[in-house]
C-alpha cells in the first residue's frame, strides 16, 4: 500500500505570492483537488498535505474539505526538507504503507497510470523516479526504508541527496506532466493555453 506527501507549504513567491495549492486548472478544479483525485484513482491509501504560513489556513481548510490529512510546518522558509520531514513523519504513523509519493503541489497534472508504472517498476529498489524525455520529474515513489532519512532532514543535499545515495530506478513515462512544474505566472498561463495532455 502506498501513501502520498503533498508539499504545499511554500509562499508561492515566483507565482506572485499566491497559494499554489489553490490555483485552478481549466474547469475550476484546484491543484490540490486534482492531485487528490489522481492519487485516489491510482489507489493511494493515505494523503498528507504539508501546509504552513503564509497560506496555511486556507490550504488546511481546502485539505479538510477533500478529506485529506494535514501536517503543519511552522517555518517553511527553512526549506523544502523541513516540509518533507513533516510530511513523512505524519505518513510513517500508518504501518500498512510500504512506500510514499513525494508530490510537490505545483505538479497538478499527473496521469494516474504514472503512479501504477512507478509501483510496478520499483521492485526492491528504495525509490522510483519518473522521467520524461530522459529528465527526472515528480512525483517520486519513496520506499519506507528511506523515510527515516527524510524525516531526519539532515542530509546536506536534502531529499535529492537521500535519493541519490539510495537504490533508485528511473522510470520512463509518456506523461510530460511529470516535468511540468507550475511555479510562475508564465507557466500557469502556458498550462491553461495547452489544456490537458
Amino acid at each position: 500500500m502506498i501513501g502520498a506527501v503533498v508539499l504545499a507549504a511554500g509562499a508561492g513567491a515566483r507565482l506572485g505570492g499566491v497559494a499554489k495549492a489553490l490555483c485552478q486548472l481549466d474547469g475550476g478544479e484546484t491543484f490540490l483537488a486534482a492531485i487528490a483525485r489522481t492519487a485516489r484513482a491510482a489507489g493511494v491509501e493515505a494523503i498528507v498535505v504539508v501546509a504552513g504560513p503564509p497560506h496555511g489556513e486556507p490550504i488546511r481548510a481546502a485539505a479538510r474539505a477533500l478529506g485529506l490529512a494535514i501536517a503543519w510546518n511552522d517555518d517553511p522558509a527553512r526549506g523544502m526538507a523541513s516540509s518533507i520531514a513533516r510530511g513523512f513523519a505524519a505518513l510513517v504513523e500508518d504501518r500498512a504503507l510500504d512506500a510514499g509519493l513525494l508530490w510537490p503541489v505545483d505538479h497538478p497534472r499527473i496521469a494516474a497510470h504514472v503512479i501504477a508504472q512507478l509501483c510496478a517498476a520499483r521492485g526492491d529498489a528504495d525509490a522510483a523516479i519518473p522521467t520524461f524525455a530522459e529528465r527526472g520529474g515528480h512525483p517520486a515513489l519513496v520506499g519506507r526504508a528511506l523515510w527515516p532519512a527524510l524525516i531526519a532532514g539532515d542530509h546536506p543535499d536534502g531529499a535529492r541527496g537521500v535519493l541519490r545515495a539510495a537504490r533508485t530506478v528511473r522510470v520512463a513515462v509518456d506523461d510530460p506532466g511529470v516535468r511540468r512544474d507550475v511555479d510562475t505566472p508564465e507557466a500557469l498561463a502556458a498550462m491553461h493555453a495547452t489544456g490537458p495532455e
